[in-house]
């Protein structure tokens, strides 16, 4: 009986939210907040941004897809950001473990994020296991800057669950007239061909006139390329040079696509490139490196600080932030790319990607920085 009336209730809510604006409906809910009202709805009577998980799609093995309707305090997303995710794996009232998300934007205000179930995650773990069709998610607001930028050729280069993102900024970018598209190509590389994510979305894609790529880095296979190295991209993309790259997947992919792209002479700030893993190594200031009267510059705030003995250990975001400088953060883990600059001269260590630098988890490592967009 009473799964009955949780069925009714978060039909009625998905109802109301597909056809009123979600401003007035914030507008009523809030001034008709009551303690009666929050008990019989928790998703649309509440001061916090959820989502309601309206489909669960299998796309592989160990990988789902859950689509998500939010609820009225959603405030849109831009093909390529993601979400933050707050799961209560340990329990309602225990701190929520926050996971990030790359988000694909779909009709109706809805939106889906794909995950990938990993051996020790207990995120994943616990959304393969527990979500299911009228379950309830907290999430902050979608955030991030891997998204389109007007460039006129783009190459989306990605590997496993890096899709996602790429996936959601290519529909987007078809949805414009022919004449205003850019040149798209897409080089997508997984395991093995029963890994392959969003295969009705890549057939529709080449349809569409895109050259797509699918790569296996394991047993080679027919129909696929082999496993991407300097020689491969070159081959399946001959003008990689003229176009912006979109990179995103698991850490290693990353570091290895990087070493390939500098070797095929590729220009380095042309790559864009988004994590959805915490890097591997644990980043740290330079070894013996004093950072008292370093300078380092902030182009884009056409901004300028000089260090002094009060930052040594201080990761590039927290000493500029102390500056009196308004740096955007997301994760402050080095994973959610909000923080990610380029690195225009100098050298910083830890938490980098080719000349991507991400302040949360670097620092300087030479006596000029200049860091810009």
């Amino acid at each position: 009986m009473l799964e009955r009336a949780e069925r009714i209730v978060h039909g009625a809510s998905r109802w109301v939210l597909d056809r009123v604006d979600p401003q007035w409906v914030d507008y009523v809910a809030s001034n008709t907040m009551t303690d009666i009202n929050r008990r019989l709805n928790r998703f649309i009577w509440t001061y916090d941004l959820q989502a309601q998980v309206v489909r669960v799609v299998d796309e592989a093995p160990g990988v789902k897809t859950f689509e998500l309707r939010p609820n009225q305090l959603w405030r849109g997303m831009t093909p390529g950001q993601h979400v933050e995710v707050l799961l209560p794996v340990d329990g309602p009232d225990a701190q929520p473990l926050r996971r990030h998300y790359s988000a694909t934007a779909l009709p109706r205000g809805r939106f889906s994020i794909t995950v990938k179930r990993l051996p020790e995650g207990r995120g994943s773990a616990w959304m393969h296991e527990h979500l299911r069709p009228g379950s309830l998610l907290r999430l902050n607001a979608a955030q991030g800057s891997f998204v389109h930028r007007d460039q006129s050729r783009v190459l989306y280069l990605c590997a496993g669950s890096g899709i996602t993102p790429c996936h959601s900024m290519v529909d987007s970018l078809l949805a414009c007239p022919a004449g205003e598209r850019p040149d798209l190509q897409v080089i997508a590389q997984f395991r093995h061909s029963g890994d392959v994510i969003f295969k009705d979305a890549l057939r529709r894609w080449a349809r569409a006139g895109i050259k797509v790529d699918t790569a296996l880095s394991g047993t080679p296979e027919a129909g696929h390329a082999p496993r991407l190295d300097a020689d491969q991209l070159k081959l399946l993309c001959p003008d990689i040079r003229q176009r912006d790259i979109y990179l995103c997947g698991p850490d290693g992919f990353m570091t290895q696509a990087m070493a390939h792209l500098q070797a095929l002479g590729v220009d380095l700030t042309r790559v864009h490139t988004e994590r959805f893993t915490v890097p591997d190594t644990v980043a740290r200031p330079a070894a013996g490196f004093s950072v008292e009267g370093t300078e380092v510059v902030f182009k884009h705030l056409n901004r300028r600080i000089t260090l002094t003995a009060a930052d040594q250990n201080k990761t590039l975001l927290q000493a500029g932030r102390d500056h009196g400088l308004d740096l955007e953060a997301g994760c402050c883990q080095g994973m959610c790319g909000t923080c990610k600059l380029t690195v225009h001269e100098g050298e910083v260590s830890g938490n980098t990607l080719g000349r991507a630098v991400y302040l949360c988890t670097a620092y300087p490592a030479s006596r000029t920085v200049v860091l810009g967009g």
